[in-house]
């Protein structure tokens, strides 16, 4: 059997792997929270119930069990205009892309042009450089 290294490139397909958050004991529900939008924030912090919802993806019609902060980032603060712009740190747009896209699977090309960057070899060194960072790996590492 040949073992076959597989370098991530600009076209590979990276997503949030929860488990890496529980092998670093850190609670996935508090990083996801961290990135709603101010309103959707306070919300929470006022009591609002984090309960299971039905989610439907607008374009696919296919729906979705996700919890009310995800659901929330999904219908809502991903919409706003400050949510992720050029300004923001670049793991953080990736971790709230992938979050808004329901953790299905996007390439360093596709977050270029969701974040409004226009390098995606930029997105991919911050990817792969190093430590990961908010779980976020490539597909083939998160099978």
């Amino acid at each position: 059997m040949v073992l076959e290294l597989l370098r991530p490139t600009t076209e590979t397909p990276f997503v949030i792997d929860w488990d890496w958050f529980k092998k670093q004991g850190i609670d996935a529900e508090l990083a996801i929270r961290s990135q709603l939008c101010q309103q959707c924030r306070r919300e929470f912090e006022q009591g609002a119930p984090v309960e299971e919802v039905d989610w439907v993806d607008p374009n696919t019609g296919e729906v979705f069990r996700v919890d009310s902060p995800r659901e929330h980032i999904m219908a809502h603060c991903q919409w706003k205009p400050d949510y992720i712009t050029t300004a923001t740190p670049l793991a953080t747009g990736v971790f709230r892309a992938l979050l808004a896209n329901n953790n299905r699977p996007l390439s360093p090309v596709q977050l270029a042009q969701r974040l409004g960057r226009t390098d995606p070899e930029t997105i991919l060194r911050v990817l792969t450089r190093g430590d990961i960072k908010n779980g976020i790996v490539p597909v083939h590492e998160a099978d």
